[in-house]
């Protein structure tokens, strides 16, 4: 709880859950990484709590991987074009390519927005 003097939310509400609610609702909170009125706000109003610092780390770290995988591309793009083509750069932009796919692939599945597969024609 706060140690300040000055509350800026200063109502209560109270609820009773069945066991199995109170399990959904500590599941959620654990995998937003948020406590219980930070859960509540967000469902009910949209709230977004501040970034955590590891969430800011991991987004660091993403963007530093996926800057190395763009200069990488570019410089197989650089290569093919200037009349340079070998087996080693066709490997080279399968594997940026896929290691791409892999990030953005993470990335999704972190924002809870997995990737819908399309049904076979």
């Amino acid at each position: 709880m706060s140690k300040s003097t000055k509350r800026v939310r200063n109502i209560l509400r109270q609820t009773w859950l069945t066991a199995e609610e109170d399990a959904i609702v500590k599941r959620k909170m654990a995998a937003a990484g948020v406590t219980m009125s930070e859960l509540i706000r967000l469902a009910l109003f949209g709230y977004k709590p501040p970034r955590r610092q590891d969430e800011t780390a991991a987004l660091s770290r993403l963007s530093r991987e996926i800057g190395k995988i763009g200069s990488n591309i570019n410089q197989i793009a650089y290569h093919l074009n200037a009349g340079r083509p070998g087996d080693t750069i066709e490997g080279s932009l399968d594997a940026a390519l896929r290691e791409l796919l892999e990030w953005r692939t993470a990335v999704m599945h972190a924002l809870g927005e997995e990737r819908k597969r399309k049904p076979p024609s």
